[in-house]
């Protein structure tokens, strides 16, 4: 049984008539038929189906009221998947804190839109992950921090998530950490998968203080990218934070070439 929306092409003769479904071939899901001619038009072999998935565009898909910021501990989370004619199967897993991944039912408001719901029953950093025919959208996992105290410490961010992380274990890589091109897009990755959850903290000091262009990518599984373009020619140092610690080697001292 086919369980997501699929395109379906069929062997079948030149004709212009439509494939008859229903001989020897029985389908249970959804999708576009088409007919592809035969190599050999009188062929006595069976027919055989193709199936090949959906074109996926989750670039088109809006979340509406996701949360921003921190939120208490045990509160319900809620909010909208639009799906902007995009077609296909969208699957939500929410990794809790501690790793652990768990499905979150959809529920279907109209034939655009879905709801999604959870509570946040420990403090910490969620990450949501969202997909669409296993195509994950853009910028997801989406992060939630849940953290405990009163709504007003909340809101002035007085309180911090105790986050289990050790940032000896992140790994770096990349010419951007080494040496810097003038006027050019410099990269390097960090990856913290095996460092435990916390938040990558990217900053760089030059000549006239701090660099305006710094980009952090989130490529998944705590792997980050890092582009930076600086202008002006001189000695810069570039800190990168787990957390509240430094990475291995941070801070970075750099010059332009």
């Amino acid at each position: 049984m086919f369980r997501t929306s699929q395109e379906i092409r069929l062997n079948a003769d030149e004709s212009n008539q439509k494939p008859n479904l229903n001989k020897g071939v029985e389908f249970c899901g959804f999708g576009k038929y088409h007919k592809t001619p035969d190599m050999d038009k009188y062929s006595t072999q069976p027919s055989q189906v193709f199936i090949a998935p959906e074109l996926t565009d989750p670039s088109r898909v809006q979340l509406f009221h996701f949360p921003n910021g921190a939120l208490m501990v045990n509160t319900d989370v809620n909010f909208i998947i639009k799906r902007n004619g995009v077609k296909g199967n969208f699957e939500v897993k929410l990794e809790n804190p501690f790793g652990h991944l768990m499905y979150v039912p959809l529920r279907i408001l109209d034939p655009e839109r879905f709801e999604v719901g959870f509570n946040l029953n420990e403090a910490g950093l969620y990450k949501v992950h969202i997909k669409c025919n296993s195509v994950s959208l853009p910028k997801s996992p989406f992060i939630i921090v849940a953290v405990k105290g009163t709504e007003l410490e909340i809101t002035k961010w007085h309180v911090m998530p105790n986050f289990t992380s050790d940032a000896s274990k992140v790994i770096h890589r990349g010419l951007g950490l080494s040496h810097i091109m003038l006027n050019e897009k410099n990269e390097f990755t960090i990856d913290g998968s095996a460092a435990g959850n916390n938040i990558l903290f990217v900053g760089i000091f030059g000549p006239k203080g701090q660099c305006d262009e710094v980009v952090v990518k989130h490529m998944g599984k705590d792997v980050y990218k890092v582009t930076y373009k600086v202008e002006d020619p001189g000695d810069y140092l570039l800190a990168a934070k787990w957390g509240d610690d430094h990475i291995p080697g941070s801070p970075f001292s750099l010059t332009t070439n």
